[in-house]
This record gives C-alpha cells, sequence and structure tokens, in this order.
C-alpha cells in the first residue's frame, strides 16, 4: 500500500525545501502563534502545551481555533503557577470549559500526569525523546500514540517559540486526519491502487485513520529519503492538508500566501503538486 515511487518524489521535493522550509511552515502555524503567547510563562508555557497536547482530541472545533483559545484562557494566569501540579489544574479548569467531548476520560487522563513530574521535568532540558519515552511509560500508552507524539509537538512549539534549539530527529508524525489524508492525496499510501477522487475522500481517510502505523512508516519513509525529521513535515503537511479540497495547485497556494507562508515560488508549486498528485493521476 505504500508507493515506493512515490516515497522517492515526495522525499526529493522536501529533501529541496529541506528543514529550514519546513520551519517556514512552522512559524505561521496558528498553533505555533498560539503558543507564542505564552512565552511570558517561562518554562511552565511548556508544560502547560504538553498537558493539553495530551487530551487535545475529539475536539468540538478546529484545532487553529482551539489553540488560539487555549493561549488565551491560560496566558493571564500562568503567573499565579508555583508547581507541575498548578498546570495540570489550570489544564483542567480549560478542559472542564471548552474541551468537553469524553470529558471524563480526559480529566482521569489529567490526573495521572500530576504523577509524571519527572517525565515533564525533561522537558526544561528540551529533551523531547526523553519526554515522550517516559510519560508514554508513566501512562501506560504507546511512545508512538497520536495524543502523546502530539504533545511532544506541542512542546517543541513551545520550546521553539522562546528560541530553544530542540533535537527532534527521533520523533515520529502524529497521525491525524489531516496527516492520513495527505497520505492518500499524494499517493504517497494507495488504497488498492485505486484512483483517489474528492467524492471518496472522506470514506478512505476515515479507513485508513485505522491504521495509524502505516501512515506513519509512510512518512518516516519520506523523512529518512528527504533527511528531514518526521515532525518538522507535520506543518506543511497539516496546513496544506487544510486547503487539500480545493483541488486546484494556484488555490491552494493561494491560501498559504495568505498565511504567509515564505517559500520560494517554485518549490512551494512543487511541493502542493506532489501532495496533491493523487487528485490528478
Amino acid at each position: 500500500m505504500i508507493s515506493d515511487a512515490r516515497v522517492s518524489s515526495l522525499g526529493a521535493v522536501f529533501r529541496t525545501l529541506g528543514r529550514e522550509g519546513c520551519e517556514s511552515f512552522e512559524s505561521v502555524d496558528p498553533q505555533f502563534t498560539a503558543l507564542r503567547k505564552l512565552r511570558s510563562c517561562g518554562t511552565s508555557s511548556t508544560q502547560l502545551a504538553a498537558l493539553n497536547g495530551l487530551v487535545s482530541y475529539v475536539l468540538t472545533m478546529r484545532g487553529e481555533e482551539f489553540w488560539e483559545l487555549f493561549a488565551g484562557f491560560v496566558a493571564g494566569r500562568c503567573g499565579d503557577l508555583n508547581s507541575f501540579r498548578d498546570c495540570v489544574k489550570l489544564v483542567k479548569e480549560f478542559t472542564v470549559g471548552f474541551n468537553k467531548l469524553g470529558l471524563e476520560a480526559k480529566l482521569k487522563r489529567l490526573d495521572r500526569t500530576a504523577g509524571c513530574e519527572e517525565a515533564f521535568k525533561k522537558l526544561n532540558l528540551g529533551d523531547l525523546e526523553g519526554y515522550v519515552r517516559d510519560v508514554s511509560r508513566c501512562l501506560g500508552c504507546s511512545s508512538e500514540s497520536k495524543t502523546v507524539v502530539f504533545s511532544a509537538k506541542m512542546a517543541y512549539y513551545a520550546l521553539r517559540s522562546m528560541d530553544i534549539e530542540v533535537n527532534v530527529s527521533r520523533i515520529p508524525i502524529p497521525v491525524d486526519r489531516r496527516v492520513t489524508l495527505v497520505a492518500l492525496t499524494s499517493g504517497l499510501v494507495s488504497p488498492e491502487a485505486r484512483r483517489v477522487g474528492l467524492d471518496s475522500l472522506e470514506g478512505l481517510t476515515q479507513d485508513l485513520m485505522r491504521r495509524p502505523e502505516l501512515v506513519r512508516r509512510a512518512w518516516g519513509l519520506v523523512s529518512k529519503v528527504s533527511g528531514v525529521p518526521a515532525l518538522n513535515l507535520d506543518a506543511p503537511l497539516w496546513l496544506i492538508g487544510g486547503y487539500v479540497k480545493l483541488g486546484r495547485v494556484p488555490e491552494i497556494i493561494t491560501n498559504l500566501r495568505v498565511l504567509r507562508v515564505t517559500v520560494n515560488e517554485e518549490v512551494l508549486i512543487q511541493l502542493v503538486s506532489e501532495l496533491t498528485y493523487a487528485l490528478r493521476n
């Protein structure tokens, strides 16, 4: 189901884009710009971002809106935080107010994280790999689970917003709907070699999301070919994934320019073309 030819083509375009190009997408990701508002919270900002990432699923709003709301909620209150448990308490308060779907399970998870302080201390050192390993062990889940990896991504964003260098080379990509969708529209993952049409995207994406390990492995291969860490692939895939249903490359690029993506025009056209390949071939 993973196309070797598409791994090669996508690896080539991401090699051209490079990590710096991927970071230009990260810089305009609404989730990143939201977390920049937490810089005044100091080290608490990273813990708050990671905690909220652990319960960021089945949302009642778009991810962009959710993280903007979160940043606004905690930015004015983080000055009163004196401990890790205070951070957990604040995220629980936000969850009760604005993240109510599956609320009981989310609150139970946050309660469990109160005993995972040692894992969160790794974030203060910029040790994302150690954080993923230790927090997954503490919570009794896979180190590749979407929420754990997404939590690491948001911690990375918080650290990067404070200009702290972080090694993300061994962190897998968080597999969500958009990353799965683009695995299909790019032709990277092919459902029985059938053409991916816009009318069948929803069903195919839903089916593929039941196999996150396949999507993770596919983008991991692209990461290996390109030399760009898998976590850094996430922002371009996630942002472009929000527009792929527009279909036409110029329309997608227009929307990316509105976001102020600064990638070279020729490279951006090539990237969007490759990520929507299966819609035209």
